[in-house]
């Protein structure tokens, strides 16, 4: 039998996956694409989402097979690791929600809005401070040194795409992502 933190965990991922497809339903509705440019090299972009997520897989591999892996740490920490999950997957639900039919992997080809309420207030990248703290919850969890390196190469890579994300919405929004970005801090 699991142990109760691997029902949280289970559950937060069975949310966030309810969220995202409810997403991608509702830019399908508006005919907008989810898919966008790789910001970075392609090899990179795609590196780096496959390793954060990996990072989400094992967080599920370890919740259902509870003896895995080498080092034992005290069950607090995966109450730890249970509540930072579920932070960030509020605040990547809210994010999502928030962008509406701007939410895209990659640089949108459309008109997009500038998102500066809500959620946004407070980061300019709340999604992505979700998916990292995820991944950070990931290696509190399951502590392995693959998943450690996973994590620290895909909030790396991350960061590089937030860099071109930013450059492009500067470009696209001029003087109004200017004045934001001046306002709020690029993570926290």
């Amino acid at each position: 039998m699991m142990p109760l933190h691997s029902y949280f965990v289970l559950t937060a991922f069975t949310f966030l996956l309810i969220i995202l497809i409810l997403q991608i339903i509702r830019l399908r509705k508006f005919r907008s694409e989810f898919l966008g440019a790789p910001t970075i090299k392609k090899r990179y972009f795609y590196a780096g989402k496959i390793a954060i997520f990996t990072t989400w897989a094992l967080f599920i591999v370890k919740a259902i097979s509870p003896g895995l892996g080498y080092l034992s740490l005290p069950v607090a920490f995966s109450w730890v690791a249970v509540g930072l999950l579920y932070t960030g997957a509020f605040i990547m639900a809210v994010s999502m929600i928030k962008l509406g039919k701007s939410l895209k992997v990659g640089l949108p080809a459309g008109e997009t809005i500038l998102q500066t309420t809500g959620i946004y207030r407070v980061s300019r990248n709340p999604l992505y401070c979700g998916v990292h703290l995820i991944a950070i919850a990931s290696c509190i969890y399951f502590p392995d040194l693959l998943n450690l390196t996973l994590t620290v190469f895909g909030i790396y890579i991350h960061h590089l795409i937030i860099i071109r994300e930013e450059q492009f919405l500067s470009h696209r929004f001029g003087k109004a992502w200017l004045i934001y970005s001046t306002r709020v801090s690029r993570y926290l």
